[in-house]
């Protein structure tokens, strides 16, 4: 049996395990489907009707529970300041040996994000997360958490991004214990990168796959970001560009929505850094390459940055700061993972 032979089986198994859960909301029927990928654990048809008046939609299957893919729908289904698919049906399949969830919902986004205009995007994460706060859903079991990278071999060099995380910790990782009040944990998006941002039918922007939805400070989002859309990497040389006023454009339309607090501010520097090493752990958990060269580069772009920039490397602190906003309190900082051998 080939590859498309295959997904098109488990798709009509998918579809079938809608209709079992007689699913008020969306009936399956009158669709034309045509896989259109997904991430490392999740697959993705688009399903296009028959009929004008039946919605575009997407068909997602994931390794999630069912209780947590139908938890998350109801916190995003209550968003509607800006653009975010709407969830038509949730059902369990077991296929292969593997449960899944099948998680049906509308289609949005036509065509890929506007990128030229950063300060709009801030503004409209901000609005998502504004309400995503006043949601009242409680994800509070669902806290942001770190898995350290590969530790280098001995014999080995040191990478970049593992040398750009060591000289840098002392400074910018935040005592999350004493700065939770100021650092404002709720519900976010938790994998906002820019696959996950659409251009909205109507202007502005869209947001989809809220798989990852955690209960963390909403700034994670906007480091998130950064660390992976906002960096470019030279073909020809392999070095990192950092694309400054593009950032300092999607903090100015975020804080024209929300503003930042200090605690902040300065969580976003140590975040960015921190997601820096997350993109080479996941280089090396699957075997991506183009992840690996990322985060070295990335890495040098940091540790160069320590020489020439230290106190503001990514250029954002005094840009950031409104004009009548107090002097900002000293932070304590200690690593995100306490080790004191490492």
């Amino acid at each position: 049996m080939s590859a498309d032979d295959d997904r098109n089986a488990l798709l009509a198994k998918a579809l079938a395990s809608v209709a079992d859960g007689a699913s008020a909301r969306w009936c399956g029927d009158g669709y034309r489907f045509s896989t259109v990928g997904g991430g490392t654990q999740a697959t993705v048809w688009h399903g296009q009707p028959t009929q004008a008046e039946a919605p575009e939609v997407a068909v997602r299957l994931t390794p999630k529970p069912v209780e947590l893919i139908d938890r998350i729908a109801r916190l995003i289904d209550a968003v509607d300041a800006v653009e975010r698919p709407e969830t038509l049906a949730v059902a369990r399949l077991q296929s292969g040996g593997r449960t899944w969830t099948v998680h049906v919902c509308t289609w949005i986004g036509k065509g890929t994000a506007d990128r030229s205009d950063p300060y709009g995007l801030g503004q409209d994460i901000a609005r998502l997360h504004q309400q995503l706060a006043r949601a009242g859903n409680d994800f509070a079991d669902r806290k942001l958490t770190f898995e350290r990278g590969p530790v280098p071999p001995a014999d080995q060099e040191l990478p970049a991004w593992y040398v750009a995380r060591h000289l840098w910790r002392d400074r910018i990782f935040p005592r999350f214990a004493d700065h939770q009040a100021q650092l404002r944990p709720q519900p976010i998006h938790g994998d906002l990168h820019w696959d996950n941002v659409v251009a909205g039918s109507s202007g502005g922007f869209g947001f989809i796959d809220f798989d990852k939805v955690m209960h963390a400070p909403p700034v994670f989002d906007l480091a998130k970001l950064i660390a992976t859309g906002f960096f470019r990497i030279s073909s020809s040389t392999g070095t990192a560009v950092f694309r400054q006023s593009r950032a300092t454009d999607l903090l100015a339309g975020y804080q024209s929505i929300r503003p930042l607090s200090a605690a902040e501010i300065a969580a976003l520097e140590g975040f960015a850094l921190i997601l820096n090493e997350e993109t080479a752990r996941l280089g090396h958990l699957y075997d991506v390459a183009t992840y690996r060269e990322q985060a070295d580069a990335v890495g040098s772009w940091w540790t160069i940055r320590r020489r020439r920039k230290p106190s503001d490397p990514l250029g954002i602190r005094t840009a950031s700061r409104t004009p009548n906003a107090p002097p900002r309190p000293a932070v304590q900082q200690l690593p995100f993972f306490p080790d004191p051998n490492n």
